[in-house]
């Protein structure tokens, strides 16, 4: 299994490149963003994911582990193979991706060409436990960017609330105000979940 390359890129096209190492060529299909930080006769160093199917070998590359574990937990949603999951890292971007995921955001997921409502939900509702772990380990990034709603929803679930409940009242207050601040949330989402704080 091919998990690492670092070597001279020799072709770039709007979806891939061709590094050569140790004289063999491997086209590997990247994100526009990773695509962009490449030139052709440059070194490329890339984390990579090898996908062996029936009619294919095919292999992604990435910026960093981060993002190729992120990539690797994407595709094992229903209904999300490797060239959809790219294509939403592309639209979206990791940490956007991650931070949807844990929000239940789904609209923000629908960006992606080829990716509507329903499997945006199904991604949201099928990834959520397995990114939330991966991202306390560290091995996922998150941007940072959620922190404030993480805190609030982290101080929901103290208060007794269930986590699914303290998600959702921590997402519509944070729609109402616009932004993170805990201390402007918590209020507001306690207004949210106090019809689900029995259930």
């Amino acid at each position: 299994m091919i998990a690492y390359i670092s070597g001279t890129v020799i072709e770039l096209d709007d979806g891939s490149a061709v590094v050569v190492a140790a004289d063999v060529g491997y086209r590997i299909a990247a994100t526009h963003r990773t695509l962009s930080g490449l030139a052709v006769g440059g070194k490329a160093t890339l984390s990579l994911k090898q996908i062996v199917r029936e009619n294919e070998i095919a292999l992604y590359g990435f910026d960093g582990p981060a993002e190729r574990r992120l990539f690797e937990l994407l595709i094992t949603a229903s209904g999300l193979g490797p060239k959809l999951a790219l294509s939403l890292l592309d639209a979206v971007g990791a940490d956007a991706v991650v931070e949807s995921i844990l929000a239940g955001d789904s609209k923000s997921l629908t960006r992606a060409a080829g990716i509507g409502q329903k499997l945006a939900q199904k991604i949201c509702l099928e990834l959520v436990d397995k990114i939330r772990e991966e991202a306390l380990l560290g091995k996922v990034a998150t941007g940072g960017k959620r922190t404030g709603l993480g805190d609030v929803i982290e101080a929901l679930v103290s208060l007794g609330l269930r986590r699914s409940d303290a998600e959702r009242a921590a997402t519509l207050a944070k729609e109402e105000v616009g932004e993170a601040v805990p201390q402007k949330l918590i209020p507001i989402a306690l207004k949210y979940a106090s019809g689900n704080t029995n259930g």
